[in-house]
Parts: structure tokens; C-alpha cells; sequence
């Protein structure tokens, strides 16, 4: 039963990797400040610099994700971008200070992954749920990995999963919080085949992860594919998601290669608007993202650089958050 009841869970696509781009403007206080966009042939035109508040710090895989489209973004908007990091809390300091401090204008917008938005509001520990944020654009949806150090010479999946089982608790790994998707996605499969090992929450995001588990501190991270293909040092050893379409990482066994069937996590990001942002400027912000991540030239580079584009509309993202909002919640209850 309990296997069976973690297959449903992990059946469902997890999460968000999330892009966002750069400038330098203030929190509105109050008041619009200018704030309106004006309308071109019946269509929102920004007028005025776009704040991008990304909930992780500076160098992790989602701040990098949004200053590699920046240029682009830019040049779709017809405007910058500024790049505001606030980091903490796994993401939740971040959207917190974003719904709060800013006003739904359309010159503000979140860039994250799922944790903060999705996952975290189910455990009670934020004062915001789904619903105050308006989902925009998704830009990836990619497997979630296990990955090591080269250095660590305990290297190889079979290895590991022995080990586990031969040392209950012993093996540590790292994510960026308790009830986030990386956490989510290795806890699901060791409660599934009643498994035990150590995990170690590291919520300034994922370059601590990758800082940890390179210097010896834990023995694994659970990584995104773009978080894996732009570090060095470290190598996957499971594939907690789907089959990539990444020729370097195919190698990568994923669990159901391993026998374990039903356990597929994988690692969503994307923009999100305050609840009550214009539509318009929804509709506007989603337009230039899709021209961005279906240009063929763009794609080619993001790839090089360790990020696969994935476009996703913002009704997408609904339905694909809450359908692992509803198979998440009891999950996150049974694990406290």
C-alpha cells in the first residue's frame, strides 16, 4: 500500500527551475508609481522597468537560468529587467517579501521553482497559499537527480541504494528544505521501499547543496538536469524523473532502470504574478516568454549552457501544480 500510495505521488510532475532578469528599482511603499501600462492596438505595453524577484541567491541555478534570457527578455518586453535576489527560507522569504512589498502593477514579477509556491504553503509554514499568485509562463520541466562528488568513490546507484539498505540513516543528502520538490523526490522513494537515510536542508537554494556535497559535508544533492549541467566536480548517479533528452546524462540510470517503478519526480520553474496583476499584462508577459524559449537560436544556447527550455502557458503550470498539490499534501502530512 505505502508503495503503491508514493507511485501516485511521484507520478505527478514536480516543480519549477525558475529564470528571471536584471535592473535596479525599489519596493513600492504604495501607490501605482506610475505603474499602468499603455495599450497598442488593445495590447499591454510595458513603459517602465520590470523588477524580477528571485527567491534564491545569487548563482544558484534558477538566478543564472534568468540572467542568461535577460538580453532576450528584454528585447520581447521592449524594456529591462531588474534582478532582485532574496534568498531564504527555501525560496519562501523571497515570495513573501514579493507579495507583500510590491504592487500588482505588472512591473514586478516572481521568477522560481516550485518549492516556495507549490510545496511549502502545504506544510503551514508561509502566509500565502497558490492562490495569491497567477501562474505566467513555465521555462523548464526536467528530471531531478541524485548527484556526487567525482571525488566520492561510492559513485555508482547500485553502490548506493546498498549502502542504504546495509546503513539505515547513515547516507546524507542534501536539498534545498524540507518539503520542497528535491526533498520530495529521493524522501518519496525511501519511504516507498522503506528506506532510510539522513536529510540535510540547505534553504539558501541550490549552491549551498553543491557547495556541501563537493567539500564532504553530505554525501549526495538532489539537483535539477540545468543545476547538474552547469557544475563541474559532480556527476549524476540517479535519474528521480523521466528519461532525459540530454545526450551527456543519458548514462544516468533512472530509478525505474533500476527496478523501482512508479518513482518519477521531475523539476519545474517559471514566472508568477501577484494575483491581481492586470491581465493584461499576464497576457504580455506569457507573449514574450514563449518568443524567447521557442526561438531556435536562443534554445541552442540555453542548451550549451546547461539549460533546457521548456515553454509551458500559465494554465499548463495550473494544472500541473495542482495536480501535485492534491497528491503532495498527504505525503508532506505523513512525513511531519
Amino acid at each position: 500500500m505505502m508503495k503503491k500510495f508514493f507511485s501516485l505521488f511521484l507520478s505527478a510532475a514536480m516543480v519549477l527551475t525558475l529564470v528571471s532578469c536584471g535592473g535596479d528599482t525599489q519596493p513600492n511603499s504604495g501607490g501605482n508609481a506610475g505603474g499602468s501600462g499603455s495599450a497598442a492596438n488593445g495590447e499591454f505595453t510595458f513603459t517602465q522597468p520590470i523588477t524580477v524577484v528571485v527567491p534564491f541567491k545569487a548563482g544558484s541555478a534558477t538566478d543564472n537560468q534568468i540572467r542568461l534570457m535577460q538580453s532576450d527578455l528584454e528585447d520581447a518586453l521592449g524594456t529591462t529587467l531588474v534582478i532582485v535576489n532574496a534568498e531564504g527560507g527555501s525560496g519562501t522569504i523571497g515570495t513573501t517579501e514579493y507579495l507583500n512589498n510590491y504592487q500588482p502593477d505588472g512591473y514586478t514579477i516572481l521568477y522560481t521553482l516550485a518549492t516556495p509556491v507549490v510545496y511549502k504553503p502545504l506544510s503551514g509554514d508561509t502566509t500565502y497559499t497558490y492562490d495569491d499568485l497567477t501562474s505566467v509562463a513555465r521555462t523548464s520541466s526536467q528530471p531531478m537527480y541524485l548527484i556526487m562528488a567525482d571525488s566520492n568513490p561510492m559513485a555508482n546507484a547500485k553502490d548506493v541504494i546498498q549502502y542504504i539498505k546495509d546503513n539505515p540513516g547513515k547516507f546524507t543528502y542534501s536539498h534545498v528544505g524540507n518539503g520542497g520538490n528535491g526533498h520530495l523526490a529521493f524522501a518519496s522513494f525511501l519511504m516507498g521501499e522503506g528506506l532510510e537515510a539522513t536529510s540535510v536542508p540547505y534553504p539558501g537554494g541550490t549552491a549551498d547543496c553543491y557547495t556541501a556535497t563537493i567539500g564532504g559535508e553530505v554525501d549526495s544533492c538532489v539537483y535539477g538536469e540545468a543545476d547538474l549541467l552547469a557544475r563541474e566536480d559532480a556527476h549524476g548517479v540517479i535519474n528521480l524523473g523521466s528519461p532525459t533528452t540530454v545526450e551527456s546524462l543519458k548514462d544516468v540510470p533512472t530509478l525505474a532502470d533500476l527496478g523501482y517503478e512508479g518513482y518519477e519526480t521531475n523539476n519545474m520553474a517559471g514566472f508568477f504574478y501577484h494575483k491581481n496583476t492586470p491581465a493584461g499584462a499576464v497576457t504580455a508577459f506569457e507573449k514574450a516568454v514563449k518568443a524567447v524559449l521557442t526561438n531556435e537560436e536562443f534554445v541552442t544556447r540555453a542548451t550549451e549552457a546547461g539549460f533546457v527550455p521548456s515553454f509551458g502557458t500559465g494554465a499548463e503550470m495550473d494544472e500541473q501544480s495542482t495536480k501535485s498539490i492534491e497528491v503532495a499534501t498527504p505525503v508532506i502530512q505523513a512525513m511531519g
